[in-house]
């Protein structure tokens, strides 16, 4: 969790501390009084370190015999070396034994390498309880234990109670087969759907093979010891039309395990534990690499047809059903949406199609224990967490065929009405394979933030943290801590912060964002870096929207390339060491830069800190022609130097000249014309200050020629430009003889937005969906002289993308009347969607009606499509009916109306 000192910092994270509301067992129980001092007979003597704060249990982190703690480190933790558990006030055992962590032997092997002596330690701040007895309620403390076996007084305690041993429903006794040929997926659902609340659906050894299967609320998903839960390579075994987000524009398939709903928060407590194997099976492999871990074939849109099992056959079906990006369809392993209180732990997750753990929309998730295995997979992100709040990931492997731990935000103007995705944890995880080790974005539109990442190895991923989107995704990441973590020979940056990201194999084309996206006020502590495959630090903003407030403490760098830094402002960086890299910092294009300490000695670095400076009256003079405009103007000084001037007109730049240079003759005026102008001087890195400025005139007869489209020419839609909101147009350049200033676009004869004259398309927003609209394009001059392109373009926008559920009124009830011993009649009010009901679902004691009925979350199957129906058959004793509304895309509602009906007399 976040520390103590980032909780002042950060006020948003403290609610990582909160107790996570469960059902499978009674809640979580935080005292608020501090816990008893140590004993007096704690060895060592002198100071005792601070005791560990905010200790708790993440959601779902327990079952009948095991229960996970995590604390947060004291305010000054920098001599604690392990942490202390104690169970009802007796010791337990210490956070580094780690007996239940499959990370912890490559973190010992870590740092058993000589090579690795000068790295930062990682300190576990996690335990497992084990050999607990069910349904019994425990006290835990933890204390601080520094390097002279010194300990803290006990942190506040944690009462937690194991579940009670739950019903198992084994999928063999469903008639699943588990002989790695049939296609169990059928009794693999019987056994789901029989689970009873607080129920284990068990996949014993075997291998079971299955397409999509459902989880529902209040479950767990066990896959045992020597058991593999296999995806089918069949695309007709995974329902298609999977959208990533509402307005996605590229459908896919549905994972192999699924929890689904838009009824967001209707979904529950949801595990899915190991520790056996769950294996997506879409590539061929390739075998172990030499330290035993998967590979697969390479894999990606070229050798998809070749390298491809069920990736090849997902892509093949999406071509037959008409898919416009037929690779973005491949199926993820796992995906949640709309689930509160999610636990993965223990299983060994290896060779999807796509993604691994997905997550969308679900809150208090929690990855512990999970071998993430999935190298030489295209795309195949670890864990993925999206418009999510809550997210703690402990004592992981990460080996991953792309980004290992990524946060996502949505893309574009649509973004903003999704939350953002927010509150997270990453500690005590080994990150081995991955194109970057923790990664926000590329999706960023709704932001991500309050994100700490501290106490794990990042050893030969090709970055460390790794921040990137595309400035038209919008909002960005926000509020991160990147702390005490060792990285080894990452193949690319160490830290990369960057706005120049583009995916050519993106499918989702969205509206641009009205704001462009930053990455701002991101702090980097305590860290080593030992090997970098290029840059140490890269920083790439654009010019109208800067990074801002990265500040960088005590990071120390064995053997790295330099730092590249273009347009960062109001950073620091505080006990930077390079120690084997001479010239560290290259830097342009930055601002407000301030370094202390560590490897500050070369002249750019001094000069990121401070800008020119314009002596007291300086002027500006002019004179002009009627084309042309000669300068001259005073040296602004700097604390370094001045690396050029521009010559500005507005905003744009009309010329630029050397810092040595005091004079300048500026061409491609136009006649008669007035030009308000500006000096600017720029220094190495990109400081500017304006000078002074000048009016001037231009001399000749005014410009009456307009520009001149060419022959024939017409505004066109570019191919796969059209939206709901937004058409993206093109039109050959046209030409004039002092040159085309911009060009104006309208919509149905009203202005809408301008385009630069070097420009030859824009992307017009905000219009309605499913609207007819007319584009039509002038070119005008800097004279005002306009051109009205002969051919405008008419478009209609897409129809409105789904959002929501169909919903009732608040007071709408079910009515039941009872017609007979065996039957009743139901009746309930229409329900309401924007796109329409489709039908209606009836659930008898929470079985469908009819029975043998197969209701999916995302299918359109109903009971029926009116507001009524009679139940016949009825057996003695008190029923529960429940009725859910769906709409044509298959939204149904995940709570509906219920009614208990009392035993017939």
């Amino acid at each position: 969790m976040p520390v103590a000192r980032l909780l002042a910092w950060s006020p948003a994270l403290r609610r990582l501390t909160a107790p996570v509301p469960v059902l499978l067992a009674p809640v979580l129980v935080l005292a608020l009084t501090a816990g008893p001092a140590a004993a007096s007979g704690a060895p060592g003597h002198g100071t005792r370190p601070a005791a560990p704060t905010g200790v708790r249990v993440p959601a779902l982190a327990y079952d009948e015999s095991s229960v996970t703690l995590v604390w947060e480190k004291p305010r000054d933790h920098a001599g604690i070396v392990d942490y202390r558990v104690y169970l009802n006030g007796r010791r337990l055992g210490l956070a580094s034994d780690a007996s239940t962590s499959p990370a912890k032997p490559y973190l010992d092997r870590f740092y058993a390498d000589p090579a690795n002596a000068a790295q930062v330690r990682a300190v576990m701040d996690t335990f497992t309880a084990t050999g607990l007895a069910p349904h019994t309620r425990y006290r835990f403390t933890v204390r601080s234990v520094d390097s002279a076996g010194r300990e803290s007084a006990d942190s506040a305690p944690v009462t937690q109670s194991t579940t009670p041993a739950p019903r198992v429903f084994d999928v063999t006794d469903y008639g699943a087969v588990g002989d790695g040929t049939t296609v169990d997926t059928a009794a693999i659902q019987r056994a789901i759907d029989a689970c009873t609340p607080g129920g284990k659906v068990l996949i014993p050894a075997g291998v079971f093979k299955s397409g999509a299967i459902w989880l529902h609320s209040d479950m767990t998903l066990q896959v045992a010891a020597g058991a593999t839960l296999l995806g089918s390579d069949t695309p007709a075994d995974y329902p298609y039309n999977y959208l990533l987000y509402d307005y996605s524009t590229d459908p896919r398939f549905y994972s192999l395990i699924n929890a689904h709903t838009y009824d967001y928060g209707s979904l529950r407590d949801i595990r899915v534990v190991g520790p056996g194997t769950i294996d997506g099976n879409g590539w061929k492999q390739a075998g172990p690499d030499p330290d035993g871990f998967p590979v697969a074939l390479p894999s990606s849109s070229s050798t998809v047809g070749t390298n491809g099992i069920l990736a090849k056959a997902q892509v093949a079906a999406a071509a037959a059903l008409g898919s416009a990006s037929t690779y973005a369809t491949r199926s993820n392993l796992i995906t949640m949406r709309g689930v509160t209180n999610v636990y993965y732990g223990g299983f060994t997750a290896v060779n999807p199609a796509q993604h691994t753990l997905v997550n969308l929309h679900s809150d208090n998730v929690t990855v512990n224990g999970v071998r993430l295995l999935t190298e030489g997979v295209n795309n195949a992100d670890g864990v993925e967490f999206t418009h999510g709040n809550g997210l703690t990931v402990i004592n992981n492997v990460f080996d991953t065929g792309d980004d290992d731990m990524n946060f996502a935000a949505g893309l574009g103007a649509a973004a903003p009405n999704d939350p953002p995705t927010r509150n997270a944890w990453i500690a005590d995880n080994y990150f081995r394979k991955g194109h970057g080790a923790v990664v926000l974005g590329s999706h960023t539109g709704a932001w991500i933030e309050d994100i700490v990442a501290e106490d794990n190895v990042i050893d030969g991923t090709d970055v460390g943290l790794r921040m990137k989107t595309d400035p038209n995704n919008g909002g960005g990441g926000r509020d991160v801590l990147f702390r005490d973590n060792a990285i080894r020979s990452v193949t690319a940056q160490a830290f990369i912060f960057t706005s120049a990201y583009s995916d050519p194999n993106a499918a989702i084309v969205v509206e641009p964002s009205a704001t462009k996206a930053q990455f701002r006020d991101v702090r980097v502590e305590h860290v080593t870096v030992d090997g970098t495959g290029s840059q140490s630090i890269s920083v790439i903003g654009v010019p109208d929207r800067y990074h801002q407030g990265l500040h960088f403490t005590d990071v120390e760098f064995l053997h790295a390339n330099p730092a590249s830094i273009a347009y960062l402002r109001d950073s620091t960086f505080t006990g930077v060491v390079f120690d084997n890299t001479p010239n560290p910092w290259v830097i342009t294009n930055s601002t407000g830069l301030t370094f202390r300490g560590g490897s500050t000695a070369t002249p750019v670095s001094v000069d990121a800190s401070a800008g020119p400076a314009w002596p007291r009256g300086a002027t500006l003079t002019a004179s002009a022609t009627a084309t042309t405009a000669t300068l001259s103007w005073p040296a602004a000084s700097d604390d370094t130097a001045v690396a050029g001037y521009l010559i500005r007109s507005g905003s744009t730049t009309l010329a630029q000249v050397p810092g040595g240079t005091r004079s300048t003759t500026v061409t491609g005026l136009s006649p008669a014309l007035r030009y308000d102008l500006t000096v600017r001087a720029v220094d190495a890195t990109g400081n500017t200050a304006d000078g002074p400025t000048a009016r001037v005139t231009t001399g000749g007869a005014p410009d009456a020629g307009a520009p001149q489209a060419p022959a024939g020419a017409a505004v066109t839609l570019v191919p796969g430009g059209l939206g709901t909101t937004w058409a993206r147009v093109s039109w050959p350049a046209a030409t004039d003889t002092y040159g085309v200033d911009h060009y104006a676009v309208a919509v149905d004869g009203r202005p809408a937005t301008t385009a630069p004259g070097t420009a030859t398309g824009v992307t017009v927003t905000r219009l309605r969906p499913g609207t007819p609209y007319t584009v039509t394009v002038a070119a005008v001059d800097a004279s005002g002289n306009t051109t009205s392109y002969p051919a405008g373009l008419t478009v209609t926008t897409n129809p409105p993308y789904d959002t929501g559920i169909p919903a009732w009124a608040p007071g709408d009830r079910l009515r039941a009347r009872r017609t007979g011993s065996t039957s009743v009649a139901l009746a309930w009010p229409t329900a309401h969607d924007a796109r329409g009901v489709a039908g209606y679902r009836v659930y008898l004691d929470g079985r469908p009606v009819p029975t043998g009925a197969v209701f999916t979350p995302v299918s359109t199957a109903s009971t029926v499509t009116g507001t009524g129906l009679v139940l016949t058959g009825l057996a003695p004793g008190r029923h529960t009916v429940t009725v859910q509304a769906g709409d044509p895309s298959g939204r149904w509602t995940g709570r509906g109306l219920s009614v208990t009906l009392p035993p017939a007399h």
